[in-house]
């Protein structure tokens, strides 16, 4: 009777976990991905070493906490028997823009075992090393602790004659959503409504003169050229006082290297950009790809600056993690919100 009451009790927590995972909101530009994988699980005390296939959909829920919504099949043709199911998996740290990310992964599912078409319950938890070879496409590799559990006693109480053992798998993504833009140019801008300016925002950059005008034809096109540049430089870590791939960049000097690569001569520090060109007004549906984001804190001079690349996103160089893309907006993760509170302006160089 327990063991039924367990069962029924796993098989909520599992398919609510999983409706968790295709409902939840989350923001409407949250990173996303799907995911092909496969592994071998070699089964302790045993001379088994069943083959694992899984296929997934993985999505950002807040920071750096991620779910994934994944069907697998154990294929074996031991005693045992093949395992298909399902299975919710949490992950943290995976993701974003950074070249190399270590991560975590756990999880529980469900599985139909082919030897007498008995229900069972599956563990686990692991670690992995992702590496982002392109914005939208990544390759990991995974090992992890695997345990079925007939009995659905849970992972700490397993029978002893519940298979276990550890996973070796390879894991290829596509991503899309924020941080991974498609290919090496953004598309073409849409409209995006203006973000209600918080009063903790610093005081707008400096104004004087007639704001920007829109780009000109030959001024776009050169603009989407320097953002391609930039976007080029993806994953490239933090230096204070670099301007190149070579040595990595701080935030000024991943711009002055997407501009000069283009022949256009521009200052090379951040309080020297904030003067450059005219300025834009600190509303995003005004901005146009080549602008320089000027962030501050209130009361205070520029500090750091990004790339506009469109579509309410920009290119930065971070000391946390490197040339990455992040949205502009209060709304998406607790990163970007961080740095809308103290975004200042823009300044447009190019006409």
């Amino acid at each position: 009777m327990r063991q039924r009451s367990d069962a029924r009790l796993m098989r909520v927590l599992v398919l609510a976990v999983a409706a968790v995972c295709v409902l939840h909101p989350g923001t409407a530009r949250a990173q996303r991905a799907l995911d092909l994988q496969a592994g071998v699980w070699s089964v302790d005390d045993s001379d088994s070493n069943p083959s694992l296939f899984s296929a997934g959909y993985w999505r950002n829920l807040m920071g750096p906490l991620a779910l994934n919504l994944k069907g697998f099949a154990v294929i074996d043709g031991g005693p045992g028997g093949s395992l298909f199911g399902l299975e919710p998996e949490l992950s943290l740290f995976r993701g974003g823009s950074r070249r190399l990310v270590p991560y975590g992964v756990g999880g529980v599912g469900l599985a139909l075992r082919s030897e007498g078409s008995e229900i069972v319950a599956v563990w686990n938890a692991g670690i992995g090393v992702e590496w982002n070879v392109l914005p939208w496409f990544g390759l990991a590799v995974e090992a992890s602790r695997f345990a079925e559990d007939e009995a659905f006693r849970g992972f700490w109480n397993l029978k002893d004659e519940d298979r276990r053992g550890w996973v070796l798998s390879a894991r290829i993504s596509v991503r899309w959503g924020v941080g991974s833009p498609r290919g090496g140019t953004p598309g073409p801008t849409r409209p995006r409504p203006s973000y209600p300016t918080p009063a903790t925002l610093p005081a707008p950059a400096p104004s004087s003169g007639e704001p920007a005008e829109p780009l000109g034809t030959d001024g776009y096109a050169l603009a989407q050229q320097i953002v391609a540049t930039a976007i080029g430089a993806m994953g490239e870590p933090y230096r204070w006082g670099g301007t190149s791939t070579h040595q990595g960049f701080d935030c000024s000097g991943l711009i002055w290297y997407a501009y000069r690569n283009h022949g256009e001569n521009i200052p090379r520090v951040s309080r020297d950009q904030a003067r450059a060109g005219r300025y834009v007004p600190r509303d995003v549906t005004m901005l146009q790809p080549g602008d320089i984001l000027l962030f501050a804190e209130r009361g205070s001079t520029v500090s750091h600056v990004g790339l506009y690349i469109g579509d309410a996103r920009y290119i930065h160089s971070t000391t946390s993690g490197g040339v990455r893309i992040s949205s502009l907006s209060p709304y998406d993760d607790a990163f970007d919100d961080w740095w809308f509170g103290r975004w200042a302006g823009a300044r447009r160089l190019l006409r």
